[in-house]
């Protein structure tokens, strides 16, 4: 395998996802380095053109001269570009960012002994504040998976977990973005209802949630006793938590999860 700065990526699908990735790795990787195709190829220009990367005119061009080969399209078109891809991909990896298409699935058209990588990224990879999970086949050496896994750091966290897991990913990290817009939006209201204006109660809940997490990333301890650092014996905290835990909170955002879970195994079962 190459060093990590030499290998030559590629990414076929330029939307919200592709464009989040390439715009990630754009910044580390020399734009030679750098391959994109669309299908649509006012996008792939744009794209190139924004980054300053290079464009492949076809599938098959992005197969013969990329190492690690990433395929951000939907799943409906999984089928039809790995076959593109099959003739080309041998001694390559193929990595899938497509929702809901297990290794297997993918295996089933590329074959078992094909380098694959699947990953559960999410939305916030916009930002660079993406959560980004990865399950590999057996074929899938362990450098090759690392190589894939630092690509996906550049667009927020990584981490690598067993496929077996993918589903509750998918209910906690994946679908997880909508319960926290859900959540800002409802302090933004609460704000707003007790006279503050609309923008400002949307930073202070924006930047209050934001804080939060990186407090509970960087102190590594249970968010409990956070909470407990900020709940005062007889304080204004303690009395809105007695109202969440009077209306079901926690067991409302477990119950979410559980349902996202399971909606995510029963549409691969399909």
């Amino acid at each position: 395998m190459k060093e990590f700065t030499s290998l030559i990526i590629g990414c076929i699908g330029t939307g919200n996802m592709g464009g989040a990735i390439i715009s990630g790795i754009s910044e580390f990787f020399p734009p030679a380095n750098v391959f994109v195709y669309d299908k649509d190829e006012s996008k792939a220009r744009h794209i190139s053109s924004l980054y300053r990367i290079s464009r492949a005119e076809t599938i098959e061009d992005i197969a013969k001269i990329c190492d690690i080969m990433i395929v951000a399209v939907k799943p409906s078109v999984i089928p039809e570009v790995l076959q593109k891809l099959k003739s080309y991909c041998e001694s390559k990896t193929i990595v899938s960012v497509a929702a809901g298409v297990t290794i297997h699935e993918l295996e089933s058209i590329l074959g078992s002994s094909q380098k694959i990588i699947r990953v559960m990224p999410n939305t916030p990879s916009l930002v660079r504040e993406g959560m980004s999970v990865l399950a590999a086949n057996k074929a899938t050496d362990d450098e090759t998976l690392e190589h894939v896994k630092k690509i996906f750091s550049k667009i927020g966290a990584a981490i690598i977990m067993s496929e077996k897991y993918m589903d509750a990913v998918t209910g906690v990290s994946g679908s997880g973005p909508a319960y926290v817009f859900t959540f800002i939006q409802a302090m933004a209201d609460g704000a707003v209802k007790m006279g503050l204006p609309r923008k400002e109660a949307l930073i202070l809940a924006a930047q209050t949630v934001l804080g939060a997490a990186k407090m509970v990333l960087k102190e590594d301890t249970n968010p409990i006793e956070l909470r407990d650092g900020v709940t005062s014996p007889g304080g204004t905290t303690i009395e809105a938590l007695h109202i969440l835990e009077d209306r079901g909170f926690a067991g409302t955002i477990m119950s979410a999860i559980e349902a996202a879970t399971k909606k995510s195994r029963d549409m691969g079962n399909e």
